[in-house]
Order: C-alpha cells, then structure tokens, then sequence
C-alpha cells in the first residue's frame, strides 16, 4: 500500500533566490572551507550498537572493521574525543551507527553536551523511536521524556538536524527493506509528520532531510518522486547508490541491488533538471560547482574537513570506506592522525566525488557523464 506522510507544500513555484540547498551543519561554503583549511569541521561517529531492525543493504552490519578487532569505545572515551576535536575545528558531528542512535539510553545526555559546545548534531535514523510513543518513553524515561512529541522537543532544544531513512512509499516495500519488520513504515511517516508540525523544515536550511538512499532495483522507479515531493516540502534528499562498506562491501552484494549506470545517470539528470526548473540550482552553478554524489545536493567534502570513527576507535576515511584505516585513537591522537591522512591533504577542496563508489556503484566517468547530458538537455530546451 502507498501511503504518503500528511506534510504540507512550501513551495508550490519557485523556490525564493535566498534558498539554500543544504541541511543544517550538513557541509560548509567553499568559502568556510578555505577560511577553515586544515581543521577538522566535522567528524561521523558511532554511538552504539544496538539496532531494532535489520536492514539488508546496512553499512555497518557485518563490517570488516567492526566487532572482535577491539572494545567499544566507552562514553568517556567518547566525550574526550569530542573534545579533542574541538581543539581541531569541530562544527558537527553526524551519527551514522553503528546501531540506531535514538536505541540508546545516554544518547539526549550526549547530545546536550555537545549543545553545550555549540556542535550541531546530524543523526541519520529511521525514526521508529521517534514515531512510536512508548518507544520514545522506553528509551527516554531517564529524561522525564514520556513521547514522541516530547523527544522532538528535546531534539529541537539542542538544535539537531534530522536525516530520516526513507525508501519508499509503499508500506511492504519500506518494511522489507528494514528487515520485514511490518508496521515500520507507519512509525516512520508518524516521526516525518510530528518534525514538521514541529517547525524542522520551516528553516533555511532546513533541519530535516529524507535520506533516500540507496537507489535499488527495489526502489529506483519511485526515486524521483520521492525527491520532487520532498524538495517541495523543504526537505533536504540524499539521493546515491549504496556505500560499498558492511553489507554491501563484496562485489556481488552491491552489483545485486544498484541500478545500471544507465539508469542512475537518467536518475541524476531528471534530478538536477527539476532543481534548474524550480530555481534550486543554475546550470551555472552546477557547473562551477560539479555533479555531486549526492544527486542535487551540495557536493560531498566531508573527506577533505573531516573523518569517521567508529565504534571500537579506529579512523577510517570515511563512512562509505571500510577499508582505508587511518589510525586507531586509542594508539594515536587525533591531531596526529588527522595531519597524517589522506583527507588533510584534500583541505579546502568543495568536491570531493566519491572515491570509495568510483569504478564500483559509480563508473569512473559517471559525473562527466551526468553533466554532459544534461548539458544537453538543456541546450536542447533552449
């Protein structure tokens, strides 16, 4: 069945020439990462492990570099981290796993010590947590917090964006792809509905995205509608095939589930077509900028102002990259480990592509190819 959240149209015609096209704390202007060339500005981390649902396309199950090789980092070890990273730049932090962050009894008592800091928190979730108000209850009761609406209230008082997982409208669909677990779906669009009414997407940038990914087979035929309907709605969409990383990082597992280049690039260029008609982007703005791997959205360069660690301390160049290990924390600061990476190196570049997908779920030419065509079509249109 497809159901489709209650969330109101912001912008029926054009989007106001003052729009930016970002999440909040998301990424930086070019000009920030040159003012800032060398700091860490962000850092993705784990917190926890624990998870309800069991997603076959998840980064961090089954990952090379996960359990066994290491305890997880304790809570202390965890705010020291933090802290060092201050020292170094630190503007956000994204909460990517290794479980669902909102399944975690110390996670609102994390987050206020980083509003405390004035760090912003992304945390990627698929919102059952937050969409099911004894769920909400159960993990938060500790903070006197006895519902959804409450949870968000507290997410709203330590200035959190929110990245929801959203794959598809239809309700067997989406339940699948969390691991058949039947009534997901409902909670999901519950969460999406009370962050709205909350005021999440009502910024500029928004606080709230739909975090689309990864393009399947499964769900590529309602792509693009999903980011029509969001983008309307100011809600920020990632939209790219899957991290080769945990569940995902053998070849047959990622060649299963993604798309043909043929048609992610038929995918991006529909995309960055909408955003030229709407008054998202320009064609010359794209241009200068590049196509990101983000289809529409800012382009990535977390890898040139920042690092992920995870759960057991080690560095990795990012959260798509579960074999390019920089250091382990325990072993090494994180200054020296940062001067010593491959990401310092890139400092003050705006795109940097994805080097983790190239010649995997992206063919090494794919970008060129994407702006080529859609060059093309404009041209065409003139």
């Amino acid at each position: 069945m497809k159901i489709k959240p209650k969330v109101p149209i912001m912008y029926k015609n054009k989007f106001p020439k003052s729009f930016i096209n970002d999440l909040n704390g998301w990424n930086f202007t070019q000009e920030e990462l040159i003012k800032n060339k060398g700091k860490i500005l962000t850092l993705d981390i784990d917190f926890g492990n624990v998870c309800s649902l069991n997603c076959p396309h998840c980064f961090r199950r089954d990952n090379k570099i996960d359990f066994g090789k290491g305890k997880p980092m304790s809570y202390d070890e965890t705010i020291k981290l933090i802290k060092d990273a201050k020292k170094l730049g630190l503007k956000s932090v994204k909460f990517l796993g290794a479980g669902e962050p909102f399944e975690n009894k110390r996670f609102i008592e994390f987050l206020r010590f980083l509003k405390d800091l004035d760090i912003i928190p992304l945390i990627f979730t698929k919102g059952h947590i937050i969409g099911d108000d004894n769920l909400a209850k159960i993990w938060n009761s500790d903070y006197g917090i006895t519902n959804s609406k409450e949870l968000i209230e507290e997410l709203e008082k330590v200035n959190a964006s929110i990245l929801l997982g959203f794959n598809s409208f239809n309700t067997e669909k989406q339940d699948k792809m969390v691991g058949g677990i039947k009534g997901y779906t409902l909670k999901r669009n519950r969460a999406l509905e009370l962050l709205t009414e909350a005021g999440f997407n009502k910024s500029n940038p928004t606080r709230l995205c739909l975090a689309a990914n990864p393009v399947t087979h499964d769900n590529y035929e309602e792509m693009f509608e999903i980011y029509k309907w969001g983008r309307v709605r100011n809600l920020y969409l990632i939209v790219c095939p899957t991290m080769v990383s945990g569940r995902c990082a053998e070849t047959k597992a990622w060649e299963r589930i993604t798309p043909s280049q043929e048609d992610l690039i038929d995918l991006y260029v529909q995309i960055y077509k909408f955003n030229i008609e709407k008054g998202i982007q320009t064609l010359k703005q794209i241009e200068k900028e590049g196509i990101s791997a983000y289809a529409g959205g800012c382009p990535c360069h977390q890898i040139a102002c920042g690092m992920y660690i995870t759960l057991g301390g080690l560095v990795l160049r990012c959260p798509g990259d579960d074999v390019t290990v920089f250091g382990d924390i325990r072993t090494k600061s994180l200054k020296d480990i940062w001067i010593n990476s491959e990401n310092y190196k890139r400092a003050g570049t705006f795109n940097c592509g994805c080097p983790p997908k190239m010649g995997k779920t992206f063919d090494y030419d794919f970008f060129e190819k994407v702006m080529s065509k859609l060059k093309e079509n404009a041209f065409n249109n003139q």
